[in-house]
Order: C-alpha cells, then sequence, then structure tokens
C-alpha cells in the first residue's frame, strides 16, 4: 500500500509540472536572444520584458494590456538609468487612446482614507527636479495637446468643469500663494456674468474715503511646521525681495469698519483685502472731486469776467 501511494504521487506531481509547463509555454517565452515575453510569443521582442506586446527597444520593460472596455490600466513602460545626449529618457510613462465615452489617465495616482486623519502626509502626484540645465527643471510637467479646450495643469477644490478655452494653468476654487505672484493682471469684469448692478453713490465712496487709513509696513515672518512635523520652517522665504521690501496698504480690520464688502476671511482666520475692488471706490472719489473743480472754476471765470 505504501509503495501504492508513492508512485500516485509521484505520478500526480508530474502530470502536473506537464500542465503547468504546457500552460507556460503558452504565456511565457524566452527567445533566444535572452528577452522574455509574456503572452506575447509571435516574434523576438524589442524590449527585455514585454507583456502583449513586442515592445520598443529604447525601453528595458513595456506592458501593454491593449484596448479596455472596464476600469484598469493601458500600457506602462519602465527604464531604470539613460545614456546619450539630448535623448528622451523615462522613469516610467503611462498612456490611454481615447475612445468612446471613457474617463481616461494617462497616468493615476491617489492616496485617500475615507476619515478625516491628524497624521501622515499624501500626495497624489509627486514630483522632484533638478540640477539638469539651468531654466529646464520641471518637477511636474503639463502640455496641452490638439486643438480642443482644455488646460495643461488643472486643480480644483470643487469637481470637474469645462475649461471655456486654452490654459497652461486653469484653478477652481482659491489658489494661495506665499510669495510674489509675477503676472499680468486681467480680472472677468464681463456684464454678463453680473447681477444687481447699481451705480456707485457718494456715501459709498466720497464721504468715506477720508476715513481710511493708509499705511507703510513690512511683513512679519510666520513659522510653519514641515513635513517631518516636528522642525519649524520660515512662511516667507526671507531673502526674497517681497519678504524684504516694505509694503504700502491699509490695516484690513480698520478697512473692515469702513468697507465691509472689500474683506474676506480664509480658513485660518487671516483678514485679507480686495485691493481690485477699492479701484473703482477712488475713481468715484476723482469724479466727484472733478465736478466741484470744474464748478470752482466756472466760479472764478465769472469773477474774472466781472
Amino acid at each position: 500500500m505504501k509503495t501504492v501511494k508513492r508512485s500516485f504521487k509521484t505520478s500526480g506531481v508530474a502530470i502536473l509540472l506537464i500542465v503547468l509547463s504546457a500552460n507556460l509555454n503558452g504565456q511565457i517565452k524566452v527567445f533566444d536572444n535572452g528577452n522574455v515575453g509574456i503572452k506575447f510569443t509571435t516574434s523576438t521582442p524589442l524590449s527585455k520584458l514585454v507583456l502583449n506586446s513586442p515592445g520598443v527597444s529604447n525601453f528595458d520593460v513595456y506592458f501593454y494590456s491593449g484596448n479596455r472596455s472596464s476600469n484598469g490600466g493601458a500600457f506602462s513602460t519602465l527604464i531604470e538609468t539613460g545614456t546619450g545626449s539630448s535623448n528622451h529618457i523615462y522613469g516610467i510613462t503611462g498612456g490611454a487612446n481615447l475612445g468612446a465615452n471613457n474617463f481616461l489617465y494617462g497616468v493615476r495616482g491617489g492616496v485617500t482614507n475615507s476619515a478625516a486623519l491628524t497624521v501622515g502626509r499624501s500626495y497624489g502626484v509627486y514630483g522632484i527636479a533638478g540640477n539638469a540645465s539651468a531654466g529646464y527643471n520641471y518637477g511636474v510637467y503639463g502640455y496641452l495637446y490638439g486643438s480642443n479646450n482644455g488646460a495643461a495643469v488643472f486643480g480644483t477644490s470643487t469637481g470637474d468643469v469645462s475649461i471655456p478655452g486654452k490654459y497652461a494653468g486653469y484653478f477652481s476654487g482659491n489658489v494661495h500663494i506665499t510669495g510674489a505672484l509675477w503676472a499680468y493682471d486681467i480680472t472677468e469684469s464681463d456684464e454678463k456674468i453680473k447681477t444687481n448692478i447699481k451705480p456707485l453713490k457718494s456715501s459709498d465712496s466720497y464721504d468715506k474715503i477720508a476715513s481710511l487709513n493708509p499705511v507703510k509696513y513690512n511683513l512679519k515672518q510666520r513659522e510653519i511646521f514641515s513635513s517631518d512635523s516636528v522642525s519649524i520652517k520660515n512662511y516667507y522665504d526671507p531673502d526674497s525681495e517681497f519678504f524684504k521690501k516694505p509694503k504700502y496698504g491699509f490695516i484690513a480690520q480698520e478697512l473692515k469698519a469702513i468697507y465691509p464688502d472689500l474683506i474676506y476671511e480664509s480658513e485660518d482666520g487671516t483678514l485679507g483685502i480686495d485691493y481690485t475692488g477699492m479701484i473703482p471706490i477712488m475713481i468715484s472719489v476723482i469724479q466727484e472731486q472733478k465736478k466741484e473743480i470744474d464748478l470752482l472754476r466756472k466760479r472764478i471765470e465769472a469773477l474774472e469776467s466781472e
């Protein structure tokens, strides 16, 4: 009985190895040049390891899953290092061909939790770049391709929106910057996006302007926790002109008592001023003063003529 059992076990293992070998031969193949193909056996792969594709000669690993009608990846490639000059070397690339009514992602990264936490850090996409040619280091690079509207870089706190043009960057929601913003400032001000339009009264501007208190000041350095949640770092770059040069403006708490509609409050309670909103008020004052100047000029001319 023991001999029969041993013989049966040996035969079973042999049969299993034969079945596995047949399956592996149909799925994985090592070619004469040492390259390995998974679900690809018709010709010699161009990459060292391929899936469903011959690959590309300048990529060590090339995975391709073909067209998909459900959630999943399309293809990814991996190369460890690159040599030569002026070559485009990719650590990891991902792509998906557009088609039908699908949501397609070239590269998708997500780090979330069902409940809000008070520990850790999460980065959906984290990019670091540096020490290449000066001026050509991009932690994250976005390029808008084709003729349709969209944005090379899109950020939102409200969800997807239809972008009405072609932009290098488009943000839906508040944007916070700790340094200087270099830009040509254009404020959206079309009549079609406004309601309850009323002319400024002299009481809204002329009678209040004398109460304003223009001041000159310097920014106070603030401190914030660094990524390790222990060490402290500066909120502003202490060597930047933005931080070192004096500023001219108003104190938000004082202005709030005169023009509360121009004051906004951030999540941490810091008050901010809509300085663009001050422009119509100043113009209204100038217009009112011009009326008085014109009236005085006419009186002077009348007296001179007498």
